[in-house]
């Protein structure tokens, strides 16, 4: 229960302050706060139709303006939830983001483990987040001494026969973008 009032907290004390609340980072990144609140379990709708099932988790939605260099584009699996109380580095749950309000959003999920079928045989479908080795996961680089980072793994598969890994997101294309961040807690 401690960890739902910070992180209540914290969300409060976000949108209080959301007008103007402007940053740069040293990858000369702008990211502008447009809002924050907590949202239902379903994942962004009609996308993955990701659910979050488990009853101790909440999930919190982060809308942002980005802005960044041409030739340094946003890697979103660097971006995570602080909680400063308990020292838990929460990664990112789920990314929809958009240029405009008309046209495709860009959704660029990636699981970091194989999954096999009862025979052994890999799985690759277009129901499941692509398995690719050569896009890189930033979130470990991104490590904060004394913070334990958390993970949730997804389970693609069924209770009885559970295909879990952990999604991380790419690379965006877009220079200049909306993004919704979802992080679960």
């Amino acid at each position: 229960m401690k960890l739902k009032n910070a992180f209540l907290l914290f969300l409060l004390s976000l949108s209080l302050n959301s007008i103007a609340q402007v940053t740069t980072t040293k990858e000369k990144l702008k990211i502008e706060l447009k809002k924050a609140k907590l949202v239902n379990n379903v994942s962004v709708i009609g996308i993955r139709e990701l659910k979050v099932t488990d009853d101790r988790f909440r999930k919190v939605l982060i809308k942002t303006k980005i802005t960044a260099p041409t030739d340094n584009k946003t890697k979103l699996s660097a971006f995570s939830l602080l909680d400063t109380k308990n020292k838990i580095r929460y990664r990112l749950a789920d990314y929809k983001g958009y240029m405009a309000f008309i046209g495709e959003p860009e959704l660029i999920p990636f699981r970091k483990e194989k999954i096999f079928n009862e025979k052994g045989k890999e799985i690759n479908s277009y129901w499941l987040p692509e398995y690719n080795e050569s896009q890189k996961d930033y979130f470990y680089d991104y490590n904060i001494d004394g913070y334990t980072n958390l993970e949730v793994k997804i389970n693609f598969g069924t209770n009885q026969k559970p295909k879990e890994s952990i999604v991380y997101f790419g690379q965006t294309e877009y220079d200049d973008f909306t993004a919704e961040l979802f992080l679960r807690f």
